[in-house]
């Protein structure tokens, strides 16, 4: 009789657990069906920025050539912006103010500055640029959006050229010269992400905490060279890459300077042709595996490593070896591309706010 009760609460336990799990799931699904309907406007009540949430005491765009009638005829009828995707972080961040570091970062790694900055277009301004500013980039000490158009709530820096794929080096050089001009001193480490790129900013300053940002060295996914004129490789450009404060300067000043180094109007893929300049330049390709050999920043999905779908070129031409399945990553991963909006906020929300019952909490030392 007591085992018949014990097998019925068991059942009964599963039976619920399995409710739940399956609950979540689908929940997940739904709403990842509704941000793509919302993204274009249907079947979704917008989260709602108020005016006086953003721009009543900000000042949002930072210099360059502005599209500024529209924003001028919003702040004049002071109507109520929609913003598609997850409500953000209940605190409202000023994305134009130089972040003290959190609780979160202590000792040495409080120390490194990152200034983060992210190819996007207007077309992607509400639907990838938000979301990513919303989770990981608002924790970068300063952050910029690079496009061809001004937005309310993006910290922007608008670019003159025309839009598209043939244009990403443009983007990037451009942006490279304004961060050297503008905000060289408010960072040692420059990073540059795409909008769909995932970035866990906390493993990015322990990466590089025992770094010199002296050194002329930048670190992302590295890739073998495919061009006879270089030998180091490059780091994608979708993974994220960082550079030190003297890379950026070598960059600047003695790579997109000089005609024979940068092929500063190439139609070659922008990743590829940044690695030559910075190679040119003198700026070395950094290691960023961890200890044990795994990779930290992914040009891919976190699904696709953690699943194995992962194409042939990847394993050509990446410089290290690229696993699959528990091995794929580093526990103090960095970074993984082409992430969805609705992986954003949950990635931001699994990693920031769930904890296994017996780790440290996320305030302690370990």
């Amino acid at each position: 009789m007591a085992l018949e009760r014990g097998s019925t609460r068991h059942a009964m336990m599963t039976f619920t657990v399995g409710a739940l799990f399956g609950g979540v799931i689908a929940l997940l699904v739904v709403s990842s069906e509704v941000l793509r309907d919302g993204v274009q406007g249907r079947e979704r009540q917008p989260y709602i920025r108020t005016f006086g949430e953003t721009a009543g005491d900000l000042t949002f765009q930072d210099e360059g050539d502005l599209d500024t009638a529209g924003s001028a005829a919003w702040l004049q009828d002071r109507e109520y912006n929609p913003v598609t995707g997850p409500p953000p972080p209940l605190r409202v961040i000023s994305p134009t103010a130089f972040h003290e570091p959190s609780e979160v970062h202590k000792g040495r790694e409080s120390r490194v500055r990152v200034l983060c900055w992210v190819l996007t277009d207007p077309d992607n301004h509400d639907r990838k640029a938000l979301p990513a500013f919303d989770t990981w980039a608002s924790k970068c000490d300063r952050t910029l959006f690079i496009t061809t158009k001004s937005h309310d709530f993006l910290p922007t820096v608008v670019i003159n050229v025309t839009e598209g794929r043939d244009s990403l080096l443009q983007k990037s050089i451009h942006a490279f010269k304004h961060v050297y001009q503008h905000h060289l001193d408010e960072a040692d480490w420059f990073f540059k992400a795409d909008d769909d790129t995932y970035v866990i900013m906390e493993n990015l300053r322990h990466f590089l905490s025992d770094k010199n940002p002296e050194e002329p060295v930048y670190y992302g996914f590295r890739f073998n060279s495919i061009r006879p004129d270089t030998k180091n490789g490059y780091m994608s450009g979708g993974a994220g890459y960082v550079l030190s404060k003297e890379a950026l300067k070598r960059l600047v000043t003695q790579g997109m300077d000089d005609p024979r180094k940068c092929r500063l109007h190439s139609k070659a893929p922008e990743d590829l042709e940044i690695g030559r300049c910075l190679e040119k330049a003198g700026v070395t390709a950094g290691d960023s595996r961890d200890e044990e050999g795994r990779q930290t920043f992914h040009c891919l999905s976190l699904q696709d490593h953690v699943l194995g779908n992962l194409p042939e070129w990847l394993h050509r031409y990446s410089t290290y070896p690229v696993q699959s399945g528990p091995d794929c990553c580093s526990k103090h991963t960095i970074t993984f591309h082409y992430t969805e909006p609705i992986m954003m906020y949950v990635l931001d929300f699994a990693i920031h706010h769930i904890r296994p019952h017996g780790q440290c909490d996320r305030h302690d030392q370990t």
